[in-house]
């Protein structure tokens, strides 16, 4: 004798079949967001590394593990890449070292090469306000800032003459100038004399740059280092690759 099927029992068979097959598929979905969420496979956030090619390094603030209390957004129209960092804690103007950003990077090719960041004030219209942070190359062969034939160091290195306003323990101040509203590719150091920031690395190897908290609101977005050979327009081209990121 042929029977028939309970239809009730099917249709509670399918949806729970249908249930279960939605499920897979979210959390297939979610894995691959959450692969895309960070793209430093290293382990330690300490190992990460920054390699130079061919005279350059380009690296978007935000991409290392540790922002230290830098906020990370994205609600300050015209940034490049996914996010930038901001301070918005308290302002340490006279004492570098709060805050601490930490950038290691592997030179391969020798040299002289220049700094710039990209920046932007995210409080007020005051060009002058709100627009700078310290910087510092501490194990560089030599880390200065240059203005035609002026050259001034970082204080407390035992090296002179040093910049016009702050610096301390090796560190120098270095500020944009300019409208409040845009974003700008500019580094000086030296008050009232803008002298552009150079590093020389002598010896191959991976050399620590740091970033740290000096004016409330002074967002950072990318910062490259580029050798003699590579033009400033080509450095700050928005479409330049990144840098690759290497553990140590």
């Amino acid at each position: 004798m042929k029977t028939t099927p309970n239809i009730s029992k099917l249709f509670i068979l399918s949806i729970i079949a249908l249930f279960y097959a939605c499920s897979s598929d979210n959390d297939n979905n979610n894995e691959s967001e959450d692969d895309t969420i960070d793209p430093i496979a290293c382990e330690n956030p300490d190992s990460t590394i920054y390699e130079e090619k061919d005279g350059l390094v380009a690296v978007e603030f935000e991409s290392i593990k540790d922002h230290n209390d830098w906020i990370k957004e994205n609600t300050t129209a015209g940034f490049l890449g996914t996010h930038y960092l901001v301070w918005k804690d308290n302002q340490f103007l006279n004492a570098p070292g709060n805050g601490l950003l930490t950038y290691k990077i592997k030179i391969s090719n020798t040299g002289v090469y220049r700094f710039m960041w990209r920046s932007r004030i995210t409080n007020g219209t005051s060009g002058s306000e709100h627009n700078d942070s310290w910087l510092r190359f501490a194990d560089a062969s030599r880390f200065y800032g240059k203005k035609g034939e002026s050259i001034v160091y970082p204080a407390d290195t035992g090296q002179s003459p040093t910049p016009n306003g702050s610096s301390k323990d090796g560190w120098f101040k270095i500020y944009k100038s300019g409208p409040a509203d845009q974003w700008k590719w500019q580094s000086s150091t030296s008050d009232n004399d803008a002298h552009d920031i150079f590093v020389e690395f002598d010896t191959p190897g991976t050399y620590t740059m740091e970033v740290s908290a000096r004016s409330t609101f002074h967002a950072l977005d990318r910062f490259v280092l580029f050798s003699e050979n590579i033009t400033q327009s080509d450095a700050t081209d928005e479409t330049i690759l990144l840098s690759e990121i290497t553990c140590d």
